[in-house]
Formats: structure tokens, C-alpha cells, sequence
């Protein structure tokens, strides 16, 4: 399929068979995120994978006992993304190191310029859609390779507890669920181009 086609064709998936995702297609699914591309080459992201069943299950339960708490109307998704990471024969969260910010903010205390909060926020911004590039890359990889997604960000809301129990203190971007579709997906209809397409002569 060519890459329109992927694109075009991939829809989140919540519901996957009970079948191991082998890791050489795990690792082939990693290899489209780590070329990205990213602000200087800094290559901000760091990927953990996850397949233990405890483990997997632990992070679960944290989402589970943060939705008792959180209010908001977020309830329903944290549970929702808790039976998802659960249900997966992977996930893979994935980290920003922050190594464009920390040189960022290291060039100006070494030039002795006052540290702008503004260009350190872009810094970490790049970052992010650097990130962001990388998981575009590996859940269109994993629908090439027949293995279903789903982005996953409502684990941000438990990152802390979720860094206590893999012991990091990176910033927690987003989980990705993985495995074999058990359901039929569908994507959402697309606005129109004249809503979000404008040229300017």
C-alpha cells in the first residue's frame, strides 16, 4: 500500500487478540519512529516497551484509581484507556529526554543572556512534534504490518505515578497500545479542505 493509502486507511484500535505482537515487528514498528525527523538531529524521544502482563497491569490500575479521584468528567476515559492498556499484548510509552531544552538553556547560562521562558518553551516544543513525528511514523508502520494502535494520552494525567513504577523522571508523551485487531475500526469523517486549508497570494 502506497503511503496515501496508509494514511487513509488506519484507524485506532482498542480491542486486540490475544496473540504476542513478536518483537521483530515490535522493533520494526520502533525503527519508523527513531527516523523522524527532529530539530538538529537531537532525536528527542526515548521509547519503553512493555510486555509484561503485571507490569502492564500495574499501569492499568494506576489510570483505574486515578479515575476515582480526578473528577471532571475524565472518568470514563481513564478507564476506557485502562482497559486498553490492559488488553494489549504491548505498549510502548514513549519519553521526551529533553535534550534540545537542556542545550538550549545551557547556551544561554553559558553566554550569561538572561534565559527567555519563551525560547525555552519552543525548544521543548520541537521536541514534541519531533515526538509526535515519531509516533505518526510507528502506528502507520504498525497498520502496514497488520498490527492495530491507538495513541493514547490520557495516561499524562498519572505520569508521575506511572514514571514511580519505571522509575524515570523523563516527560511522559504518550502510550501507545499494540496488538492484533479484535475489532473493526473506523475513521472519523474528515472536515472539508476548504475548513482547514487556506492559501495566501
Amino acid at each position: 500500500m502506497d503511503i496515501k493509502g496508509l494514511i487513509k486507511s488506519r484507524y485506532t484500535i482498542r480491542k486486540y487478540k490475544d496473540v504476542p505482537v513478536p518483537e521483530h515487528v515490535i522493533n520494526e514498528i520502533i525503527e519508523a519512529g527513531r527516523w523522524a525527523s527532529s530539530v538538529h538531529g537531537f532525536q528527542p524521544w526515548r521509547f519503553i516497551v512493555i510486555t509484561n502482563d503485571l507490569l502492564k497491569m500495574e499501569i492499568s490500575d494506576i489510570l483505574i484509581g486515578k479515575s476515582k479521584t480526578i473528577g471532571s468528567g475524565l472518568e470514563k476515559l481513564l478507564l476506557l484507556t485502562a482497559k486498553t492498556i490492559a488488553n494489549a499484548p504491548a505498549i510502548i510509552l514513549v519519553y521526551n529526554q529533553n535534550v534540545f531544552k537542556d542545550v538550549a538553556y545551557k547556551f544561554h547560562k553559558i553566554s550569561n543572556e538572561k534565559v527567555e521562558k519563551r525560547y525555552i518553551n519552543i525548544a521543548e516544543l520541537t521536541e514534541i512534534e519531533a515526538i509526535s513525528g515519531a509516533i505518526q511514523n510507528m502506528i502507520l508502520s504498525a497498520h502496514e504490518l497488520g498490527v492495530g494502535s491507538c495513541w493514547n494520552t490520557i495516561p499524562l494525567f498519572c505520569d508521575k505515578e506511572i514514571n514511580g513504577v519505571l522509575k524515570t523522571d523523563e516527560q511522559l508523551i504518550a502510550v501507545l497500545s499494540m496488538g492484533y485487531p479484535a475489532e473493526d475500526g473506523r475513521r472519523s469523517k474528515r472536515k472539508s479542505a476548504d475548513k482547514t486549508v487556506k492559501y495566501k497570494d
